[in-house]
């Protein structure tokens, strides 16, 4: 099924970037992956295999993206920070807290929207508490 651990098959959960803390955007900056400028420079290393450090030093001083993705592994979880059209999203891929929630059909079809957490809804990885404290760190 879309949008579940094939693992464990635990629906993902999917929540708004806007719902959690402040910190958790530099959480993904600071300790994640951009996914985004990695896939655009093994592009660029594809396409110039014998690229100099100007060349290289080239392609990061143009480098621009808009709505990056990141990955970021913590405390037990797999996280990516994504967005959907326009919004930025946290794909909680793997966690050590579940909760229930509503599913998000038909955007993310399959998993836990943690926005609408509901006792009768599907099991979906969860954030910690404390990742949804709206007090800054």
């Amino acid at each position: 099924m879309t949008n579940t651990n094939p693992k464990t098959g635990i629906a993902y959960g999917v929540v708004a970037l806007n719902s959690l803390a402040e910190w958790v955007t530099d959480e993904f900056m600071d300790r994640g992956v951009n996914l985004t400028s990695t896939a655009a420079f093994d592009e660029f290393t594809l396409e110039n295999p014998d690229a100099d450090e100007a060349a290289i030093q080239d392609f990061w001083d143009g480098y621009m993206a808009e709505e990056e993705e990141y990955e970021l592994h913590a405390d037990g979880m797999h996280l990516l920070l994504g967005h959907l059209g326009g919004a930025s999203l946290v794909w909680v891929l793997e966690s050590p807290v579940t909760t229930r929630a509503r599913p998000c059909s038909p955007c993310v079809p399959g998993a836990g929207d943690l926005d609408n957490k509901s006792d009768g809804g599907i099991e979906c990885y969860d954030l910690p508490a404390d990742w949804y404290d709206k007090v800054p760190a």
